[in-house]
C-alpha cells in the first residue's frame, strides 16, 4: 500500500509539472502550426495523437511538410533540418508502400532512403525508443524487398499480435516495480515463447 501511495503521489506531482509546462506552449508558433494542420486536413486536438491514416498521408506530402516547418525559425533547433529530412524520407517510403513489383534500381533507391531515414532519426531524436515496427522498417524491409520484390505481402498482424503478448506480460509482471527487472522478465518470457515455437512438436516428444 505504501508503494502504491508513493507511486500515486509521484504521478500527481509529475502531472502538476506537465500542466505548468503546457501553459507555456500556448504562443504564436503553436497557433500557426494548428492553423496549418487544419488547412492541410490534419486538424486535431492539441496534445493528443488523433491523426487518422488519411490525415497522416496528407501530412507526409512534401508540400505539406514544408508548410509545417516553414513556421519554425531556422535557429529554433539544431535538429530542425534533420527532422524535416526524416519526414520527407518517411513520405517517400509511404509512397513506395504498394503492390508494385520493384526493379533492382528502385530497391537500391529505397535502400538509400532508409539509410538517410535512420541517420536523420538518430540526429533528430537520439533518445527515441525503437519500436518493433521501426525495427522492421529499418532492418528488414530491404532484404524482404530483394527477396519478394514487393511490399504487397507485408502485414502488420504479426506486430499487433506481439503487442498483445507484450501487453499481457506487462500485466503479469505488474507487481515488479523495478523497470529494468520488469523489462528483463518480459524479454526472457518472449525468448521462452520463441524457443518453444522453434522446437515445435519435438517439445512434446521429449516429454
Amino acid at each position: 500500500m505504501e508503494n502504491d501511495k508513493e507511486c500515486l503521489e509521484n504521478v500527481v506531482s509529475e502531472k502538476k509539472i506537465l500542466d505548468e509546462k503546457m501553459k507555456l506552449y500556448n504562443g504564436d508558433t503553436r497557433k500557426k502550426l494548428e492553423a496549418v494542420l487544419k488547412n492541410i486536413g490534419c486538424d486535431m486536438r492539441a496534445w493528443y495523437q488523433q491523426l487518422t491514416g488519411n490525415q497522416v498521408r496528407n501530412f507526409l506530402r512534401p508540400a505539406n511538410i514544408k508548410k509545417c516547418f516553414a513556421i519554425f525559425p531556422p535557429n529554433s533547433s539544431d535538429n530542425l533540418y534533420a527532422m524535416e529530412s526524416f519526414l520527407m524520407n518517411l513520405g517517400k517510403l509511404m509512397s513506395s508502400a504498394n503492390n508494385k513489383v520493384k526493379t533492382d534500381e528502385e530497391i537500391d533507391d529505397l535502400e538509400k532512403v532508409v539509410e538517410e531515414f535512420v541517420e536523420d532519426l538518430k540526429q533528430a531524436q537520439p533518445r527515441a525508443t525503437v519500436t518493433p515496427k521501426m525495427h522492421l522498417l529499418t532492418c528488414h524491409l530491404i532484404p524482404f524487398l530483394r527477396e519478394h520484390r514487393t511490399w504487397g505481402s507485408i502485414t502488420e498482424q504479426g506486430i499487433e499480435h506481439l503487442n498483445a503478448v507484450i501487453n499481457s506480460l506487462h500485466v503479469r509482471f505488474a507487481s515488479v516495480l523495478d523497470t529494468a527487472m520488469k523489462a528483463t522478465l518480459i524479454v526472457k518470457a518472449l525468448s521462452n515463447y520463441n524457443f518453444i515455437f522453434d522446437i515445435g512438436a519435438s517439445w512434446f516428444k521429449a516429454a
